[in-house]
């Protein structure tokens, strides 16, 4: 019983506050679990923990989306766009996952969370020093770039000009690491909507909860096809995540995204930095 309620807990936590930049929950429900599987006396192993976290990505994803759908603020061409780009590279994170031995799995985890905090960091504080490039005004009117115009429902107008090219090829990239960690994606997804494409910070946090569903939903099916899976964990923990994403879909309306985004940065750090020292 103890289990189960960590588990939910666990998750609730992470996928409100994975919801509130487009994280999905597993960027930080993953590394927990890896991180307290022994001392919580468990044993269900790497890749189980990974393929059953990227299935509360699809739980989240999809609570969150009918959240944002509701508000308005997804971008839904571009969210489709980006899952058909990312699946089949999602697919064949799943199958490189299950080929490999995971003894150093936990270190390559660590090393990918610390690297994700540097940029999310970096990309924050630049933003802030700098504001808007020419550079990367001049990379978005370019590579089949695209005009948006968002309107939510409370009569919120959103537009941004981006690079339909740049935004493809990232996403690539996305579709392995994020199946392949179980992460889902927002988290690198988000910052780079923002930071690279332009996007307004809730349009690109609900665009990528919304794109989550799609590419973790590939990634989820081949693990679990494949038997990687724990069920005692996905019921409290997919549960957990159903409430989590409307908790932080709504929460996000009233909170600046630039807070958000620096104390998701601190606590993957952490989780990063935990994840190598436990496995030196």
């Amino acid at each position: 019983m103890v289990l189960i309620l960590y588990y939910f807990l666990a998750s609730l936590i992470s996928s409100t506050l994975g919801t509130l930049i487009g994280a999905g929950g597993s960027a930080i429900l993953g590394p927990l679990l890896l991180i307290t599987e022994t001392s919580m006396g468990t044993s269900i192993g790497a890749k189980n923990i990974i393929g059953t976290s990227l299935a509360c990505v699809v739980a989240n994803s999809v609570s969150g989306s009918y959240r944002y759908l509701k508000i308005g603020t997804v971008d839904i061409k571009s969210g489709l766009i980006f899952s058909v780009i990312g699946i089949p590279f999602s697919i064949l994170a799943a199958l490189a996952l299950i080929e490999i031995d995971t003894t150093n799995f936990k270190i390559m985890f660590g090393v990918t969370l610390i690297l994700i905090t540097i940029f999310m960091i970096y990309q924050s504080m630049k933003n802030e020093i700098i504001g808007e490039s020419n550079s990367i005004i001049k990379l978005n009117n370019k590579f089949f770039s695209e005009n948006r115009e968002i309107v939510t429902k409370d009569s919120q107008i959103y537009k941004y000009t981006f690079s339909m090219g740049v935004a493809a090829f990232y996403n690539i990239f996305l579709g392995f690491v994020a199946t392949f960690f179980g992460i889902g994606g927002g988290i690198i997804r988000t910052p780079l909507l923002i930071y690279i494409s332009r996007f307004p910070v809730k349009i690109a946090t609900a665009t990528s909860v919304f794109s989550l569903l799609f590419t973790s939903l590939a990634g989820t099916i081949v693990y679990w096809w494949q038997g990687f899976y724990d069920l005692n964990l996905f019921f409290p923990a997919a549960t957990g995540a159903l409430f989590g994403a409307q908790i932080g879909a709504q929460v996000s309306r009233f909170l600046n995204g630039q807070w958000i985004i620096r104390i998701l940065a601190l606590v993957l750090l952490s989780m990063g930095l935990l994840l190598i020292i436990q496995n030196t």
